[in-house]
């Protein structure tokens, strides 16, 4: 008899959605609408305690400066912080129809260790396939690179390290990380692959990201990309103007319009599948200062294996049918794309038992040619 065949993939984490209790998936929603909500409050931080001080409020302002000095010291995670993790490990996907992280190359973890950079596509509004990734126990040694705003902030900062092994993305920390031989993990999209969420096509803002190819390059650190199907369901968001708000966003401002369920917009949509694939690794070699196009060489091999993990297991993900026709857009920075919607913006559909058919907004609204006010005139 010959040798087994080596199993391809390796599920880390299911979760049967026919299994799961009322309470559990009401337990799911107070932990992702938790995440979202230390988020958001994380980016109005400084604006709060501005406010306190000037209005007099002073015990949110020593609160404030109370979670600043904790979030900062050098502390070690113990056992109330791993309680948390478990916690928001074991309920966090509950809330959705089904979770399940899969890894292709058939051993977790991988009997000879190899220093990695998770590239995690796409952002989505608020990270949700990131978010469950960075609580899994198999991504536990692994150093989740945020946005170094986000980091800062005393509220994330705090949850962050309770949860996870968080740090900054910005790029005199990325290179100790990965000088230090740390694993790491990035949305390399950032705020751009935000801003281009849709719940009817997935995109990913890659073209011209090659920073994290360089320093892949000069370490030698090999890359795993990740894709999170479902991600750009979990929450409509306004589209077009994409011109504006892709300008914006290389400033490190937002520009996302989103909302979730109608009771509550700050939580996802139920319903949807999130199914999460991290792909082989892609060995690099080690090239300290990288010219421009053997930067451009590894890039362009990274869209390649990217665009294999979308086609494989699109049809998994979200089912044969749908999974047939379902296509990913990389090169969203183009004209073509731009001028797709020039002339229009459009919104999703909203869906809601409260509205009449009638005040449902349009998916989209043309802009025609404007009439004339006087008629033209026979020059006979």
């Amino acid at each position: 008899m010959g040798a087994p065949a080596t199993k391809k993939t390796v599920t880390v984490l299911e979760s049967n959605p026919a299994n799961t209790t009322k309470f559990e998936a009401f337990l799911g929603a107070i932990t992702v609408s938790s995440f979202i909500v230390i988020w958001l409050s994380s980016a109005a931080s400084p604006l709060i305690l501005f406010i306190s001080l000037r209005e007099g409020y002073y015990k949110i302002t020593a609160f404030i400066i109370l979670i600043t000095i904790i979030a900062y010291l050098p502390w070690k995670r113990g056992p109330i912080s791993r309680c948390v993790q478990r916690f928001i490990d074991s309920n966090h996907p509950q809330y959705y129809n089904g979770v399940s992280i899969v890894f292709e190359g058939g051993e977790v973890p991988p009997s000879e260790h190899r220093q990695t950079f998770f590239a995690v596509h796409p952002h989505g509004a608020f990270c949700i396939g990131w978010a469950l990734l960075f609580t899994c126990p198999t991504m536990h040694r692994v150093r989740f690179c945020f946005a170094p705003s986000l980091f800062a902030s005393p509220f994330f900062r705090l949850f962050s390290r309770a949860v996870g092994k968080p740090g900054s993305a910005a790029r005199p920390s990325m290179n100790a990380y990965l000088k230090n031989g740390e694993d790491c993990a990035l949305p390399p999209g950032g705020f751009e692959e935000a801003t281009l969420t849709s719940t009817s096509q997935d995109r990913v803002f890659i073209k011209k990201r090659y920073g994290f190819v360089r320093l892949c390059l000069k370490y030698g650190v090999a890359i795993r990309p990740v894709y999170v199907f479902g991600e750009g369901r979990l929450f409509s968001n306004v589209q077009g103007f994409w011109r504006n708000r892709l300008a914006l966003n290389r400033f490190g401002i937002p520009t996302i319009i989103v909302w979730g369920r109608w009771f509550f917009p700050l939580l996802p949509k139920k319903g949807v599948k999130i199914y999460i694939v991290v792909g082989k690794p892609i060995i690099l070699p080690k090239i300290e200062n990288p010219t421009k196009e053997e930067v451009a060489v590894w890039h362009n091999k990274y869209i390649v294996e990217l665009k294999r993990i979308y086609d494989e297991y699109k049809e998994d993900a979200y089912g044969a049918d749908e999974g047939k026709v379902a296509k990913v857009e990389l090169d969203v920075n183009n004209n073509s794309f731009f001028n797709r919607d020039r002339a229009s913006c459009f919104f999703p559909p909203i869906t809601s038992p409260l509205l009449p058919p009638r005040l449902l907004v349009p998916k989209k609204l043309e802009v025609g040619p404007v009439p004339s006010r006087r008629p033209l005139r026979d020059p006979g």
